[in-house]
Order: C-alpha cells, then sequence, then structure tokens
C-alpha cells in the first residue's frame, strides 16, 4: 500500500538540493533572465525540468527585489510564457530540480503533468518512480489519480507484476526446504494451474519441444508447466 504525502507545494524543500545553477544564476538583470529563460524555452518539451529550474532560481533572485520578479511581463522582450505558468514552472524546479538526469528521464514532459505532481513529498515521488507509476507517458488524469492516492487498475497490475513475482521467488526459494509435504503438493497443483491459466491468456511465449512444453517468462522464475518442489 502506497502512502501519498502532500502539502502546500510553495513550503517544500527541493527534492534533492537545489537546482543546478550556471553564471546566470548570480545576476538580478530581468533582461538577462528573460534571455535565458527563452534560451531553454526554445530546447522544447524535452526541457521542462531544466526550464522550471531555470525559472525557480530566477524567481528566487528576482523577489528579494520588490517588484523585479512581475517585470519580466513588462520588458520589451517578450516572455514565452505567461506569469502564471512561470509561477508553476517555478514550483516543479523548486520541487524536482535537484533529481538526477536518470530520475528526471522517467518524468512527464508537460509542465501542467509536473506541477500536479509537485505536490506529492520527494519520498513518494521516487517511489511512484521506482514502482513504474511516474512514466514519461503518464496523463494529467493518471497523475491527478496519483495525487490522490488512487492509481488505476491498471497501472496498479502493470507496475507491480514483475515486483510481486520476485518478491514470490525469493520466498519460495528461501523457505521450500521448511515445506511439509502436503504444502509442496499444493503448491505445486496450484503454480501448474496459474501457469496454464497464463499460457491460455497468451501472456507468455510458449515455446513446443520434442519431449515437452515449456513457457518462457521473467529469468529465473519457475517456468515448466510442471512444477517440482
Amino acid at each position: 500500500m502506497i502512502t501519498f504525502c502532500h502539502s502546500n507545494a510553495a513550503d517544500r524543500e527541493p527534492v534533492r538540493g537545489g537546482a543546478r545553477k550556471g553564471a546566470w544564476a548570480a545576476t538580478d538583470s530581468v533582461s538577462e533572465w528573460i534571455v535565458e529563460i527563452r534560451k531553454v524555452w526554445t530546447l522544447g518539451a524535452s526541457s521542462t525540468i531544466e526550464l522550471a529550474r531555470v525559472v525557480s532560481t530566477a524567481k528566487t533572485r528576482l523577489r528579494r527585489h520588490y517588484g523585479q520578479w512581475s517585470r519580466l511581463w513588462m520588458s520589451e522582450q517578450k516572455m514565452p510564457v505567461s506569469k502564471s505558468t512561470a509561477d508553476q514552472l517555478a514550483v516543479i524546479g523548486q520541487r524536482m530540480g535537484g533529481l538526477d538526469s536518470q530520475t528526471s528521464e522517467n518524468l512527464p514532459r508537460g509542465w501542467n503533468i509536473l506541477y500536479c505532481l509537485a505536490r506529492l513529498d520527494s519520498q513518494t515521488l521516487e517511489h511512484l518512480i521506482q514502482q513504474g507509476f511516474v512514466h514519461p507517458k503518464l496523463t494529467l488524469r493518471e497523475a491527478k489519480a496519483l495525487v490522490g492516492g488512487k492509481p488505476t487498475e491498471a497501472r496498479t497490475r502493470k507496475a507491480n507484476v514483475r515486483g510481486r513475482l520476485r518478491r514470490f521467488e525469493e520466498f519460495v526459494r528461501n523457505t521450500v526446504h521448511d515445506w511439509e509435504i502436503q504444502e509442496r503438493e499444493f503448491a505445486a497443483e496450484t503454480l501448474t494451474q496459474l501457469i496454464e491459466q497464463i499460457g491460455a491468456a497468451e501472456t507468455t511465449v510458449f515455446k513446443p519441444t520434442r519431449n515437452s512444453s515449456a513457457f518462457i517468462t521473467e529469468p529465473g522464475l519457475l517456468t515448466d508447466q510442471r512444477i517440482k518442489l
């Protein structure tokens, strides 16, 4: 069971450290920030997290001086995003800007989806990434369900099947020698029935041989049609 924790995103600490800053991070110049934001914005959706890092740092710097943050949208140089969008990007940058590149690659690209996920605490977010609930093709509807603590049934099954099978395999290997004969017979019969159901559902690759038939599944799992314990 997953426990979802969230609070006001603006009050959070970054997931892991701060945004990665370049030389531009030390400036309080409105025009220089506009140039930098526009530069990253032109890279497209694949750079949403990087854009969020830059916007977040810009907001932190410029808000030290009254009215400077709002001046980004009063300048002759046009900002590529609205102020409301920039405020949301700043939250994303604050919450996710410190994620390493490998973790960031598993996040969706849309800023509205990322802003929704920013409501989750860091531990929950990383757990959902590891479990496969959060991935690049995640939709806004699915993100809202995750934040609400209700991952869709289909996603739950897809993300959990391998993990559960591996945990079961480990349980069998670690305890089988302690089972009573009746327990071994019951387990063998039940697992054989399950393998037949999997084959009937065509969710495994069926490979015929001269003497027997075997199902090819995840390496390391018990795969013979007739299991001997």
